[in-house]
């Protein structure tokens, strides 16, 4: 068996009989071999969820993060409802909660789907060169920190 048939659940859907298969994300893969907690890996869903509401993964870069884009205070809110408003500040919350060592890695692997190497590449800069490993260390940390502090 592959490594990448490795990462496909095959899954009952709501339909008798139906059948779906999804690819398991790095989190979930991390608790089957016991590298997270069961509660570090609900809390990381928790945050992919509340960063998926918060219709925000287009506005964020590696570059920066605006927060009046994450707030909602400047700029067209017309459109925004209200449970995109709480999601914001959740996120806001966290980005506050993760600093600025712990968040992008947060948003990019676990918000955004990205693997470790791809953000470790998108992480390097020119003359500061970022290895999987201190991503690794740097995710494992947050989600260490969002089972004791995330709500």
């Amino acid at each position: 068996m592959s490594r990448q048939q490795q990462n496909i659940r095959i899954e009952e859907t709501a339909r008798a009989g139906v059948y779906r298969a999804r690819r398991t994300d790095l989190v979930e893969r991390w608790l089957d071999r016991g590298l997270v907690t069961a509660r570090q890996h609900a809390t990381a869903q928790d945050f992919a969820l509340t960063f998926e509401a918060s219709a925000l993964r287009e506005h964020y870069t590696l570059s920066g993060w605006s927060l009046d884009k994450v707030d909602g205070s400047v700029g067209d809110t017309d459109w925004v409802s209200v449970s995109q408003l709480s999601a914001r500040q959740r996120i806001g919350v966290a980005r506050g909660l993760l600093g600025p060592s712990m968040w992008p890695v947060t948003v990019d692997v676990v918000g955004s789907g990205m693997s470790l190497r791809e953000h470790a590449l998108r992480a390097s800069s020119g003359v500061h060169r970022v290895t999987h490993h201190e991503v690794r260390g740097r995710l494992l940390a947050a989600l260490d920190l969002f089972e004791r502090a995330w709500q």
